[in-house]
């Protein structure tokens, strides 16, 4: 596992943080194009997400910018096809539980046992699994259900 923290997005133009896209795409290139996404699950995200300016300070839009950081995860194609064939042994659910994912309301909750999974690869625990990522979280899930705390919900019902 490797962890890298930037800090040039905590600058308020966002001018610095321009600096890194064109690092940015050529790792991301490269990892493409060496083949190391092939067995490699590459996750980026952020700590927050705006949290400067009157936008964050005024507005509803700002708040949900603040409370939901970015978050994009690429995982080999075994393992994509893996989370599609456990899920549909398991359940009715037709969709792959990733795209089912981007939709319902997931947490750092559902990351930490994604992280458990990849660690306990390929003894992995049933429990973790269905927790994790990889698999469809509930349609229609609260904050309650999820643990979110009420100034924490976006959904405005808990």
């Amino acid at each position: 596992m490797i962890t890298v923290a930037l800090m040039e997005g905590h600058e308020g133009t966002g001018e610095v943080l321009r600096t890194l896209d064109d690092a940015l795409a050529a790792f991301l290139k490269d990892m493409r194009d060496s083949g190391e996404l092939d067995d490699t699950v590459l996750i980026i995200g952020g700590d927050h997400g705006l949290h400067m300016g009157l936008n964050f300070a005024y507005t509803q839009n700002g708040r949900i910018e603040h409370q939901n950081p970015f978050f994009a995860m690429s995982v080999p194609e075994w393992l994509h096809q893996f989370a599609g064939d456990y899920q549909a042994n398991d359940n009715q659910e037709q969709a792959h539980p990733l795209a089912l994912n981007e939709q319902r309301l997931t947490t750092p909750f559902e990351l930490h046992h994604t992280f458990r999974v990849l660690a306990e690869w390929p003894e992995f625990s049933s429990d973790s699994w269905k927790r994790s990522l990889f698999y469809a979280q509930k349609k229609g899930r609260t904050c309650d259900e999820a643990g979110i705390g009420a100034g924490f919900c976006m959904c405005k019902t808990n």
